[in-house]
């Protein structure tokens, strides 16, 4: 052994050995460490390649609409994913000569997972946006809003909304402060009516009062009670000694006028009794009668002061009544003075439209003063009336003298103030009525035209209700509509409409939500962001009450550059409504574009006529009246202007407001109102319940983002035991399992 160790036979071979094998060793590892990275790199390709080509089978129907999702079932998907993959390894293809790389896919270890589909909005919206934004008809609504602030309507518009919002608010408060004014009166008439009545009744008690007095004398209940109790005694004794006499006499009869002398004396008794008889029945009948007046003038007495207690209350009631109806009165005053200051001083350049104002009358605080010192001063006086009475009892002439004194003081207090203040109640009233009366004519004006308006709103399929009740809840079955199921699968709640509701039911109403249309046209003008596409997707890919009637400038229809004629869709002429306003059924949804349309319509007709120096200056106190004079006027103007859109003609946006005047379609006004009610993620949900509807693809099912995972494999040439020891490092991309190592990769594609 020893030999052996200190031999130099075959150094050299084994100094070789000992280089060239780990060289060796080396290099088998790198040629297999090229080939895997070599292997994933194909993979990695090939999976992107089979992806894309799943996503290839889009559907038709969609693809029509602009819209891109898958066609095929998930099977039919993953079988292309497959196919594709392996055709892109390099193990797959057939060769007889030297293959450095023989990637194979691993069986039963692909899949094709579909992440996001159509019927998420936020997609869709993704979708719509690539679709419409190097469209024509974006242009054309930027070409609107440009020409819009261009044009220098917007001022107008925002001066017309402004109009319109404080009319309303100042009518409101004028109404508060009038009908507080009108109950406040109608309680001081009443107390007016009261007074009268009170001073009529307590003069004539006063007066029967003094009479019995004057016959009562100094006599009193008890004093006359005795002096009755007397004579009925002195009645009782003489009856007595007059039937004692009556007996006596007949004993002297019987004795046959034995003694003449004695009877004669005897009836002398009897007749000097009788008369004494008389003269006391005569005096207790007179003090019977005293006895009488006396019970009366105190039930009487009684009476009056209870009276003036009760009547005493029921005035102070008044004055509780009359007073915080004047606080009110007084504050809406107040208020109206404030916002008057505020618009007429902060219009500056605008006097024109807003002199209107300037006609309002506002009361001075001094006139709410006044009005509740009177009332306060009747309610003390009738107090002091009520304070006499209540401490007399005995009505001389000198308390007769007080009481009547304070009887007609309340009185004439109060006759001097209703004659006074009935002047001013009168003129208000009648301006009041007057106004109202004005009011009320331009509303009848107005109603005239909304119910021609209203004639010519229908315009609906009789077959429509049968796709609202698959696009809607059906109330029959029970069951969800295609809205609610698109709702529901983006966590949304499905309430039906879209909370924009426009009618023709009453003048008023009509007139001022008209003017609110302008101030909202003004600022979507100034901003208009990408709500312009989704917008724009709706009013190209979906119909309208006028598609197909619209001309172009040859004035030839204009004809459908889609691959899906909206003409063809289930719901004739009314898809853009229903996204637009999403009620249950057409006349609903094109009666509610109808209507905005024509408000719309109204809002610049009744600016135009408003911005006339004859209805600016109208001094009728009721800016309101003159916002409805306007109305009444452009109502007819603007019936005119629907009867021409609806037929698919152009009708100037305003001639007297803008320069250069701009004309506008139908389908321009719904473009308006999609940007007035924008960013509605129910619009989203109806878009898609459309779709279903007309292309029967259920949008849960049409894929737009898919991932694919592949495995494959590739044979270890050299040393797999060594690569093996390298699992789980970052330096080996693949899994070594025998001879061969499985690659793993995932990626996710989208339209």
């Amino acid at each position: 052994m020893k030999y052996l160790w200190n031999s130099e036979d075959g150094a050299v071979s084994i100094y070789l050995i000992l280089i060239i094998v780990p060289i060796f060793f080396f290099q088998a590892v790198l040629i297999d460490f090229a080939r895997i990275k070599l292997a994933e790199k194909e993979t990695e390709s090939a999976v992107r390649a089979a992806v894309r080509s799943s996503l290839s089978a889009f559907d038709q129907k969609l693809q029509a609409t602009g819209l891109y999702g898958l066609g095929i079932s998930g099977e039919e998907g993953l079988n292309i994913f497959r196919e594709v993959f392996r055709q892109n390894l390099s193990g797959s293809l057939i060769s007889d000569r030297f293959q450095f790389v023989d990637t194979s896919p691993v069986e039963d270890h692909s899949r094709l997972t579909p992440i996001y589909t159509l019927a998420s909005h936020e997609v869709l919206q993704r979708q719509i946006l690539e679709d419409m934004k190097l469209k024509a008809p974006i242009e054309f609504a930027l070409e609107i809003t440009d020409k819009f602030k261009k044009s220098g309507a917007s001022a107008p518009f925002k001066i017309g909304a402004q109009y319109a919002k404080e009319a309303e608010a100042l009518e409101k408060l004028l109404e508060k402060r009038e009908e507080a004014l009108n109950q406040a009166w109608d309680r001081a008439k009443a107390l007016q009516k009261k007074t009268n009545d009170a001073h009529s009744y307590y003069g004539k008690k006063i007066e029967e009062l003094a009479s019995m007095a004057e016959q009562i004398g100094v006599h009193s209940v008890e004093d006359i009670q005795s002096s009755l109790q007397n004579i009925k005694n002195q009645i009782q004794s003489i009856q007595t000694s007059i039937q004692a006499l009556d007996g006596t006499l007949a004993s002297l009869l019987a004795a046959v006028e034995k003694d003449v002398e004695s009877i004669a004396s005897i009836k002398a008794s009897q007749q000097s009794l009788r008369e004494e008889s008389q003269v006391l029945l005569s005096k207790q009948s007179e003090l019977e009668k005293v006895l009488a007046i006396l019970l009366k003038y105190a039930d009487l007495l009684m009476a009056v002061k209870l009276r003036a207690e009760a009547d005493s209350s029921m005035i102070a009631a008044y004055k509780s009544d009359i007073e915080p109806l004047l606080l009110v009165a007084k504050q809406m005053n107040n208020e109206i003075r404030i916002e008057l200051q505020r618009i007429v001083g902060g219009e500056q350049g605008n006097e024109e439209i807003f002199a209107s104002f300037k006609g309002i009358h506002v009361w001075e605080d001094s006139f709410f003063d006044q009005y509740s010192a009177s009332i306060g001063a009747i309610i003390a006086l009738f107090n002091g009336f009520h304070g006499a009475v209540s401490t007399i009892n005995l009505y001389t002439m000198a308390n007769i003298s007080r009481v009547n004194s304070a009887n007609n003081a309340y009185f004439n207090s109060a006759n001097d103030f209703f004659t006074k203040q009935g002047q001013k109640e009168t003129d208000r009233v009648a301006k009041s009525n007057q106004s109202e009366a004005g009011k009320r004519e331009q509303k009848n004006k107005i109603q005239t035209i909304l119910d021609e308006a209203r004639k010519a709103i229908n315009s609906c399929s009789a077959n429509s209700e049968t796709y609202y009740q698959k696009l809607q809840n059906s109330q029959k079955s029970g069951e969800k509509g295609l809205y609610q199921k698109y709702r529901d699968i983006n966590s949304q709640s499905a309430e039906i409409g879209s909370g924009v509701t426009y009618d023709l039911e009453k003048a008023e109403k009509v007139s001022i939500k008209a003017m609110d249309i302008l101030g909202a046209f003004s600022g979507i003008a100034e901003g208009i962001r990408n709500e312009l596409f989704v917008n724009e997707f709706a009013l190209t890919k979906f119909n309208y009450r006028t598609y197909g009637l619209e001309k172009d400038i040859q004035g030839q229809p204009k004809t459908a550059n889609e691959l899906s004629d909206p003409k063809t869709h289930m719901l004739s002429n009314q898809e853009v409504e229903y996204i637009l306003y999403g009620f249950s059924s057409c006349l609903a949804n094109i009666s509610s574009a109808y209507a905005e349309m024509f408000s719309f319509r109204l809002a610049i007709r009744t600016l135009e006529a408003l911005m006339d120096t004859k209805k600016g200056v109208l001094n009728v106190g009721s800016p309101l009246l003159v916002l409805l004079t306007a109305a009444a006027e452009g109502a007819v103007k603007a019936l005119y202007d629907m009867n021409e859109l609806i037929k698919g003609n152009q009708v100037q946006l305003t001639a007297k407001l803008a320069s250069p005047a701009i004309s506008l379609t139908y389908k321009d006004y719904l473009r308006i109102f999609l940007l007035l009610h924008s960013n509605d993620t129910k619009q989203m949900a109806r878009m898609q319940a459309l779709i279903e509807l007309n292309t029967h693809v259920n949008l849960l099912d049409a894929s737009t983002y898919v991932q694919g995972y592949a495995t494959s494999d590739i044979r270890l040439w050299f040393i797999p035991g060594i690569m093996k020891l390298l699992n789980g490092t970052e330096l080996l991309g693949c899994k070594v399992k025998g001879k061969r190592c499985e690659i793993t990769r995932t990626t996710a594609i989208s339209y």
